[in-house]
């Protein structure tokens, strides 16, 4: 098996998209290769040289995107489908008020690595470069520095109850909101908009 491939078997396992670190790591504990001693420098360039995103792409398999940009050591499969046996759980996944089924459907819908990733882009655009959070305003990079740089989180407007069979999802369903936000959205049922939670946030009239 190639690198390439252990890569994405590890990516695949990490939900889609990783801290360099986590990789690594992930890989190691998979392969059954002798580790070389420049394995981390191995696993940079089996990465880079099938990413567009890199300088030192071959211009053969465009199979990586580096998530936050050049430089910051995360990176992604693209067009990863994300299904409930790879879905990458989160802590507060289980506060979210929905039966356990819908519940990973919706997470699935959210977690939609490509659309996300547009949709970043986007409110990134809208909003000269930074990443705020459509309710609060808060940016992780504001708040964390570097460490935050490039996080917020996606959040589908509209219940996967509501969807039809075969519904597509676009970009105007999904704002960005950060994880306070994101958890009081999915708090009770109907789901409040982001306007509700704005407006108990900042103690404003309805």
């Amino acid at each position: 098996m190639k690198w390439r491939d252990e890569i994405i078997r590890a990516l695949t396992q990490l939900g889609g998209e990783a801290a360099l670190d986590e990789i690594y790591t992930k890989v190691k504990g998979n392969t059954d290769k002798e580790i070389p001693t420049t394995f981390r420098a191995v696993i940079r360039n089996a990465l880079e040289v099938n990413s567009s995103d890199s300088e030192n792409f071959s211009d053969k398999e465009d199979v990586f995107y580096s998530v936050h940009g050049k430089g910051k050591g995360v990176w992604g499969i693209r067009n990863f489908k994300v299904t409930e046996d790879n879905m990458d759980t989160t802590q507060d996944d289980g506060g979210f008020s929905e039966g356990r089924q819908n519940l990973k459907k919706h997470l699935c819908r959210e977690r939609n690595h490509e659309l996300i990733r547009v949709a970043k882009e986007r409110h990134k655009v809208e909003n000269n470069g930074s990443l705020p959070c459509s309710i609060c305003k808060m940016t992780f990079s504001g708040k964390y520095g570097v460490l935050g740089d490039g996080f917020i989180e996606a959040h589908h407007i509209k219940p996967v109850s509501q969807m039809k069979d075969g519904e597509k999802t676009k970009i105007e369903d999904l704002i960005m909101v950060c994880s306070n936000c994101h958890s009081m959205l999915h708090r009770r049922k109907p789901w409040p908009t982001k306007e509700q939670i704005y407006s108990i946030l900042f103690n404003s009239e309805d």
